[in-house]
């Protein structure tokens, strides 16, 4: 009999998995738990301060949580009143969103905005539609859960009662941006239609760097407080010194060229046929000819109304041989006159009123003429004679030699075969590589699956003496399957987009709570994505057909450096932010000299080899996403880096011919700008857009963006008047 310890051995990479996987949760899971109901300790650090005090860890998941149970509720709520939860607009559960309702809801207090019981109340009989009544509000608030307690009446009301203060606030604010003013129609309408062309000479920031002075110690080391915490973004003016996070991964491509022609080798003509066969009458179908339009008669050929064509003879022309109407033959009688036919009273419709209301009348309802009888011989009853004539037509409809035979269904006509091979053996070729393809992506995934398994055993393990497994060779697969193998560096989400390829590839996912029951997960999402795992295959593919499998090997969380590791970058910051004054001051030199010659930049700057003069254009201020429903967005026109809305305005105030000075969006280039023309000239713009003021759609999207961009700085200005400062990077949660 077994003992416990063979046990152990038998199934021991099974337990050493689990308690590694144990320990990693007690790690990295427990920890929050054991915060959210303690006090401020050490373990419980300052988050963020503001003007209403400091925000700390316990708090502020807490907050989060209460917003989740907040949202739950409208939800469970709404689906007790028969609504879509899946539409309805629930509160963002992000940490940055709830600071921001915080703020927020004080500058509503300060305004003098409340939210009384009576009117949350209000809004749960609106959001519910008055079809939920008190007690199925108290079963759903019993069953809401704020980590291992339930959520009191009280709490709820008052996290909803923030909520609702911070949403009447924001539509206060959005209120002001109703209606647009018809010279902010003329200004949005401008900036999407009007094209400009300029010349520039750029004045880069860091060539003037080393005119800076030199700082001190302690400007350099505020100067790195001030920015420590911020990540650095590229189109942003002030920096930022805190390390993005990075992650490294290795990737195998299929190319979709390559395996579909291997497989197309491999497609016999049997495999076509049959295929051809099963899908001839779905696939193949031949196109119906073009209805042709019937040809006209000839203009010669017509006849005016009422003219008799010439093969016919007119109705009082009698032939030859016939004798004239009124002359008879001796022995003949003359015929009986034709009975009328008998006809209903007007006040008493019979019972066949509905169905001689119809204009047509059926063929066998009508009476041979020999077997009409006089209508004086015998009264006429209209129902019996109706019924009769009814009968009669059913003994006519019986007959067999009347009897309708089921016409065949006409035959399909389908392409032939040789004019679809070419088709048909791509469409196999296609569906062998993707087979293929996922035969080898799937073997690949279980060496890389138990390569993680033994490397996790191997951690939980702690020998030191113990040679880590190995992993497996990218290279050597790739060659054995005809792939090719990627490696990339530490790189951030931004790097691995524009890197393009697997930067850019997605794949489908089952995702019962959408429409479809399926949604598109973009790579990034799979690799970059909170609590991703390292070494979990994931494949994706690109618009191009190419298929992917990856994984991540190395995950580094965002952190900030200390001031002596990072010091020249810090001195070079500062260069940059002091040095934009000299750039600016040299670029208003070349545009008074242009101004003062009355000539070109070109010919202003033509004894400058170090300035170099490039024509821009034509380009609108705003630009069109392809997608229809896509905001409008800051041109980029080849040749300047980087404009921004400053950029942009300096050269539409300006008249053909005049100069202006402005930076790009980071402020790190100053340019020198010279107008060469506009088009359309601004007169001409103006009748356009008086022609198309009945149309406001595209001037409504940069409507849309300006109040964006308003609200955006709206909510910078709060922070700044609340002095709100982050201790660290706000987490963004699932929602």
């Amino acid at each position: 009999m077994a003992g416990s310890f063979d046990i152990f051995r038998k199934y021991q990479r099974s337990l050493l998995v689990a308690v590694a996987i144990l320990a990693m949760l007690a790690f990295f899971v427990l920890p929050p738990f054991l915060q959210m109901g303690g006090g401020s300790g050490p373990g419980d650090p300052v988050v963020a301060q503001w003007a209403g005090g400091d925000i700390r860890e316990g708090q502020l998941e807490r907050d989060v949580a209460m917003r989740s149970v907040v949202n739950r509720f409208l939800v469970e709520s709404a689906a007790a009143a028969g609504r879509d939860p899946s539409r309805l607009p629930l509160f963002p559960e992000s940490e940055e969103a709830v600071v921001r309702t915080m703020l927020v809801a004080e500058e509503a207090k300060k305004n003098g905005l409340v939210v009384s019981d009576t009117a949350i109340n209000d809004f749960l009989a609106q959001w519910t539609n008055n079809l939920v009544r008190q007690e199925q509000f108290g079963d759903i608030i019993a069953g809401l859960r704020l980590g291992p307690s339930g959520v009191s009446q009280h709490d709820l009301f008052e996290a909803l009662r923030t909520e609702l203060i911070g949403r009447n606030m924001l539509v206060m604010f959005q209120t002001g941006f109703s209606g647009d003013p018809p010279a902010w129609r003329w200004d949005y309408y401008r900036r999407l239609e009007q094209k400009a062309t300029v010349e520039v000479v750029a004045v880069p920031v860091e060539t003037v760097a080393a005119q800076v002075p030199a700082p001190s110690e302690a400007q350099l080391r505020g100067f790195f407080e001030q920015y420590k915490n911020d990540l650095p973004d590229p189109r942003s003016e002030a920096p930022g010194f805190r390390e993005p996070r990075r992650v490294k991964y290795e990737y195998l491509v299929a190319k979709r060229e390559v395996f579909e022609a291997e497989a197309a080798k491999e497609v016999t003509e049997a495999q076509i046929a049959e295929f051809y066969e099963k899908n001839k009458e779905t696939m193949f179908r031949a196109k119906a000819p073009e209805a042709k339009t019937p040809e006209k008669e000839p203009a010669a050929e017509k006849k005016p109304a009422g003219e008799k064509p010439a093969d016919e003879k007119p109705a009082d022309e009698k032939p030859a041989d016939e004798k004239p109407a009124d002359e008879k033959p001796a022995d003949e009688k003359p015929a009986e006159p034709k009975p009328a036919a008998p006809k209903a009273p007007a006040a008493t419709p019979d019972k066949g009123a509905r169905a001689s209301a119809s204009p047509f009348m059926p063929a066998a309802f009508k009476q041979p003429a020999a077997e009409t009888k006089p209508a004086e011989s015998k009264p006429v009853d209209t129902e019996k004679s109706d019924a009769a004539k009814t009968d009669a037509a059913k003994t006519e409809t019986t007959k067999p030699d009347d009897a309708k035979t089921e016409e065949p269904k006409p035959e399909v006509q389908c392409e032939p075969l040789e004019s679809v091979k070419d088709k048909i053996r791509e469409q196999l070729a296609r569906e062998q590589a993707n087979a293929r393809i996922d035969a080898v992506f799937s073997a690949i995934a279980g060496d890389v699956t138990r390569y993680a398994e033994d490397y996790a055993l191997w951690q939980a393990r702690q020998v030191a003496s113990a040679e880590p497994p190995k992993a497996p060779d990218i290279d050597v697969i790739a060659k054995k399957q005809g792939l090719e193998a990627g490696r990339s560096g530490l790189v951030t989400a931004s790097q691995a987009i524009s890197g393009g390829g697997i930067g850019q590839s997605f794949e489908f996912i089952p995702d019962p709570g959408s429409r479809f029951g399926i949604r598109q997960q973009n790579w990034l999402e799979a690799i970059f994505g909170q609590n991703t795992i390292a070494l979990r295959p994931v494949t994706s593919r690109d618009v191009a057909g190419n298929r992917y499998l990856s994984w991540k090997t190395d995950d580094q969380p965002e952190l900030t450096p200390t001031f002596e590791a990072i010091r020249d970058n810090v001195d070079f910051s500062w260069r940059i932010v002091e040095g934009r004054g000299i750039a600016r001051k040299k670029a208003e030199e070349i545009a008074a000299q242009a101004d003062a010659a009355k000539q070109s930049l070109e010919a202003t700057v033509a004894e400058k080899t170090e300035l170099k003069v490039v024509q821009a254009g034509p380009f609108t201020w705003l630009s069109v996403g392809a997608t229809p429903n896509s905001p409008p967005s800051i041109s980029q026109p080849e040749g300047v880096a980087m404009p921004g809305e400053e950029f942009m305005r300096a050269v539409f105030r300006l008249e053909p011919g005049q100069t202006a000075v402005a930076f790009n969006e980071p402020r790190t280039v100053c340019y020198c700008i010279r107008l060469v023309s506009l088009d359309p000239p601004a007169s001409e713009l103006r009748e356009r857009f008086l022609e198309a003021r009945s149309d406001p759609r595209r001037s409504g999207m940069v409507a849309q963006q300006e109040f964006s961009e308003s609200f955006g700085r709206w909510i910078e200005g709060l922070e700044k008047q609340y002095g709100l400062k982050w201790s660290r990077q706000p987490r963004f949660a699932g929602r």
